[in-house]
């Protein structure tokens, strides 16, 4: 099972945890115990959102690339090399 799919699966059990009939004070502890599972949960997901942001940097060295622009032929051998006859003549 995925963390998504624990963080949606406690989220229901919350939800529907008023509805099951349970005393109150057994309400208090399973809501009490649900909170700190999702902080556990919230916990867990920025950790790996940190590891996943940090090794993508490392993969990259940290440098930042840019995509440049394409430059214009200045020469007749540029113009032809693209397939222009005009050029030529």
């Amino acid at each position: 099972m995925t963390l998504d799919a624990v963080i949606m699966l406690t989220g229901a059990l919350v939800a529907i945890l008023p509805l099951l009939g349970f005393p109150s004070s057994w309400d208090n502890v399973f809501f009490f115990l649900a909170g700190i599972f999702v902080i556990a949960l919230g916990i867990i997901v920025r950790r790996r959102l940190g590891q996943s942001t940090r090794s993508g940097a490392h993969q990259t060295g940290g440098t930042t690339y840019t995509e440049s622009q394409p430059r214009q032929p200045d020469t007749p051998s540029a113009l032809i090399a693209h397939g222009t006859k005009e050029a030529v003549e």
